[in-house]
């Protein structure tokens, strides 16, 4: 008899946990003669978190509870044991590095994840208020329990001292019927895990400093995940971070490349909190490693006694900031009565001349409160003053920091030439331009911006080339206060004619007859079933209505080429049944066959991939099919 009690009890205290272990101990000694050794052989599954489809929300932010793995044998083990609140939005282009703790090595098979919804924080686009968050019964859906079930083929392997990635993928759109009318999200979760990732986002490992190497070109941090601080079955996990000679650190305010931000690094104390973003490096070890592209760590961080305000500027009056979808995070237990962070529709901040400003990986000269203007997203770092029922009233950064982040501003082309273009705003930073006020954004006010003219710096992108009406996405800086035009430095500009769509078509109470034909010829939707609540295709902000093109299009699980980059993953089932993951387009096509009997009912498809409107075709290599 073996028990692993490395692992976390749930709910139970550090003292509690360890009498179980003990206990367990004795009587394996007491029973026959027992080995009293723990001794477990082990390897690390690093578990990844992100979101898809969330454009229905402004926040969405539930807790993350257990995740048990269960092995082909029927042994199942804890792989996270500790309830951390989550704003899935933000995990959206954005993976989180979340557990790297050891687990028995084996082949597992499924995973059981569990969802609080106890106290969510839920907003819809346009809401002022939370909406009312509810099961299929109307009531609080409480902690939501799901079991995946791994592709056959590609089932998680864990091997010992060595890591392997692990990735858990929640599709908001597939999870989520909206009643926009009354304010209502009901929640049926869909959740899929894959050892082969669809997405390629840049990941985020927070956590706390162990120690920097500077002659090996690496640090060491215990990790911390997402902006809690309370955890109470400690670290969970290692993870060895390298850099290189152009990787970006941001320590306290002050900005570094390569080696001399790792050996800034290694001035702070050990326990302080440092966050890097990067890709997975090496996996060969029991430890996992990242390759960073940029390392913020100190003042400049989310961390206990740090407070943080969130979001993106919609106006500035003075030193006064109005931030609209804004995430409060505090650390210390006066701030709010149950949890460490809160959303605002809207709120404020105050700039000094004490602000310390900076841009997220970029090593920039002569930043000050000034450079900080209307459609910047930004993370505020000071001090707030919250009410006796919790509330926060006020915020003050002017001797804290600003860090300006990469904003999104979304428009179809008017104009272009090469290094600029002119564009009508349809998003900024997620949000309408109707929300934003950008009165004194010009050097004078005939130049303030203007959504329907908004003018881009596009660096080396030729826009000359394009007609207009084009659907562009540039990324990048707004313009310092003041300064305008241009209105916008872009560090990249994408052209989204036949950009990443997401295809969406929901069924009210299901259907048993969603589709015309499904095979290995394509999926297409009967659009004439009269269950249907939508059937739409979005990309970015713009939305297409199904019904108004010439046919239901063809929805093709694979390429328009055939040679697909990156991974594939298809999804069936529901909360109460388990879903099926499926890692080929044959395998999924077989499964759909099976669900789509005439008895099952179908509440939802969602599939992420690119439309061709030559032919008519959305080509899919993620595709979701919630079953009621």
């Amino acid at each position: 008899m073996r028990f692993d009690c490395a692992r976390a009890v749930p709910g139970a205290s550090g003292t509690l946990r360890t009498s179980i272990c003990a206990v367990a101990a004795a009587l394996a000694i007491a029973l026959g003669g027992c080995s009293a050794t723990t001794r477990v052989y082990n390897g690390t599954p690093v578990l990844m978190l992100t979101a898809e489809a969330a454009g229905d929300f402004s926040a969405y932010s539930v807790g993350l509870y257990t995740i048990t793995l269960t092995r082909s044998d029927g042994y199942i083990v804890y792989a996270q044991a500790t309830d951390q609140q989550v704003d899935l939005t933000r995990r959206t282009n954005l993976t989180e590095l979340f557990n790297a703790t050891g687990i028995p090595q084996g082949t597992y098979k499924s995973m059981t994840i569990s969802l609080d919804f106890s106290s969510p924080i839920v907003y819809l686009k346009g809401q002022t208020s939370a909406a009312k968050v509810v099961n299929s019964a109307g009531a609080n859906p409480g902690v939501i329990n799901e079991t995946v079930k791994f592709a056959p083929n590609h089932p998680l392997v864990v091997n010992l001292d060595k890591s392997t990635p692990f990735a858990i993928d929640i599709d908001l759109a597939a999870s989520n019927s909206i009643n926009a009318s009354t304010n209502t999200v009901t929640v049926k979760p869909f959740i899929v895990a894959t050892v082969q990732p669809y997405e390629n986002n840049p990941l985020r490992a927070r956590g706390q400093i162990v120690i920097s190497s500077p002659s090996a070109g690496n640090f060491t941090e215990n990790l911390r995940p997402f902006d809690d601080t309370y955890y109470a079955d400690g670290d969970v996990g290692a993870l060895t971070v390298n850099a290189t000679s152009s990787t970006y650190f941001n320590i306290n305010g002050t900005t570094y490349t390569g080696t001399a931000g790792l050996t800034a690094l290694g001035n702070l104390n050990p326990g302080i909190t440092v966050t890097a973003y990067g890709t997975l490096g090496n996996l060969s070890t029991i430890t996992p490693t990242l390759n960073a592209t940029a390392v913020y760590a100190g003042t400049t961080v989310i961390s206990p006694g740090n407070e943080a305000l969130r979001g993106i500027v919609t106006a500035r009056s003075g030193n006064t900031l109005t931030l609209h979808g804004a995430e409060y995070i505090c650390q210390e237990g006066p701030c709010f009565s149950n949890a460490s962070f809160t959303y605002y529709p809207t709120t404020t901040v105050t700039l000094g001349s004490g602000t310390i400003v900076s841009e997220d990986g970029v090593v920039a000269s002569g930043l000050s409160a000034q450079s900080v203007s209307v459609g910047q997203q930004i993370t505020a770092l000071g001090v707030g003053t919250i009410n006796s029922s919790h509330v926060l009233t006020s915020f003050s950064s002017d001797t804290g920091q600003i860090r300006m982040q990469p904003t999104a501003v979304w428009g179809t082309l008017s104009s272009g030439a090469m290094g600029s273009a002119t564009v009508n705003v349809l998003e900024i930073g997620n949000y309408a331009p109707s929300i934003f006020n950008f009165a004194g954004t010009g050097v004078a006010s005939s130049g303030d911006a203007n959504p329907s003219s908004y003018a881009v710096n596009t660096g080396s992108f030729d826009a000359s080339t394009l007609s207009a009406g084009t659907l562009l996405e540039a990324n990048g800086f707004v313009a310092p206060f003041g300064s305008a035009p241009p209105d916008f430095d872009a560090a990249t500009v994408t052209n989204m004619a036949n950009g990443p769509s997401t295809l969406i078509v929901q069924w009210t109470s299901g259907t048993t007859a969603p589709f015309s034909s499904a095979g290995s010829s394509g999926i297409v939707v009967n659009l004439g079933n009269t269950s249907i609540t939508s059937a739409i295709m979005r990309t970015g902000p713009q939305t297409t209505q199904l019904s108004s093109l010439s046919s239901s299009p063809t929805i093709i699980a694979g390429c328009a080429s055939g040679t697909c980059s990156g991974n594939s993953e298809f999804a069936i089932g529901n909360a109460t049944n388990g879903i099926q993951v499926y890692d080929s387009p044959s395998s999924f096509v077989t499964g759909l066959s099976s669900a789509v009997n005439g008895s099952n009912k179908i509440f939802k498809l969602v599939a992420l991939g690119t439309y061709d409107s030559s032919t008519n075709t959305f080509y899919t290599q993620r595709l979701d099919v919630a079953l009621e």
